[in-house]
């Protein structure tokens, strides 16, 4: 059964929290985060929190004060001219999900991808740093080199890759949508390719196996390989309970209760990475690789240290 909701007023105290805590970067997901009409609220009240930052400064920790880094990911339905300005003005960087050209409105219910385009030519227009998401599956991995030349040419400035990954709704669609193993390397090479020659930089956002591909081939794109869940990033859902990451379906303590995550075993099992599986044991790279995402070996396998489907 579903939470009720954060209200406007406890969220605003989920982002004083955060702040206390040292909290510095801060992203607005879903879902569609937009769907809420008190999220620029939010998003405006977290650009004024000011957070001590310790850094390290030529070999010194250096302390100082700063308003979080902001973050806001949409599939764009809902960005508007109003959006675009709260995102230049309060310095949040937007990210817009443009899974295709050709199949972008079967892969999204029937969106629009002439309305994504031109929301990347209305911030360029803004001078405001904008990202393309583009999740990577079967059905348009045909087209990704010209999906990400069209979104750079509309004004988009970074990429962010994904493979299609089980969850959801999409546990039906997982035969006709996820990659194998050489269609991922086929990804990872379009996408650099494709950033090569745009003069552009991207990341792929979930973990892969560095035995999957070869380490250092690509220099524009960043490949992930080590999970930061629990570690470098959580996250607090609508109704304020914390999870390890984005694609956990395992609720823990509710955000008043933050402090007692040290002892849960389900959180620590991520916070010291005992979570690899029994085939990577041995492996001299285990120390920079989870193996791939373990939240999706979780939701196929039914087990965080189960092999990553590409693996089997």
């Amino acid at each position: 059964m579903k939470g009720k909701e954060l209200s406007t007023v406890q969220w605003k105290a989920v982002l004083d929290l955060l702040a206390r805590q040292g909290v510095h970067q801060i992203c607005f997901t879903g879902g569609e985060a937009l769907l809420r009409p008190d999220l620029p609220e939010i998003m405006a009240y977290a650009s004024r929190l000011k957070v001590k930052v310790i850094k390290d400064k030529d070999g010194q920790l250096a302390e100082h004060i700063a308003s979080p880094k902001l973050y806001l990911l949409s599939n764009g339905a809902l960005v508007d001219d109003a959006i675009l300005d709260l995102c230049k003005r309060d310095d949040i960087q937007l990210s817009i999900s443009m899974p295709g050209l050709r199949t972008f409105a079967e892969l999204t219910g029937g969106g629009d991808v002439n309305k994504i385009l031109r929301i990347f030519e209305k911030a360029r227009e803004r001078g405001l740093s904008t990202v393309v998401g583009i999740t990577v599956t079967k059905k348009n991995l045909f087209e990704l080199y010209e999906t990400i030349s069209a979104a750079f040419l509309a004004g988009a400035t970074q990429l962010l890759l994904n493979r299609f990954l089980e969850g959801g709704r999409g546990r039906r669609y997982a035969r006709e949508l996820a990659l194998s193993r050489a269609e991922l390397i086929e990804m990872l090479d379009v996408a650099e390719q494709a950033l090569h020659d745009a003069g552009r930089y991207g990341s792929v956002g979930t973990e892969l196996p560095l035995c999957l591909f070869t380490s250092g081939k690509y220099k524009r794109l960043e490949v992930s390989t080590g999970c930061s869940a629990a570690k470098g990033f959580f996250v607090i859902g609508p109704s304020g309970k914390v999870r390890v990451c984005n694609h956990s379906p395992v609720e823990l303590a509710h955000y008043s209760e933050i402090e007692t995550l040290k002892m849960d075993p389900y959180w620590m099992k991520f916070a010291r990475s005992d979570y690899l599986p029994a085939m990577c044991a041995g492996c001299e790279d285990a120390g920079r690789c989870a193996g791939g995402c373990r939240e999706a070996a979780h939701i196929v396998a039914g087990a965080i240290n189960a092999p990553d489907a590409l693996l089997i």
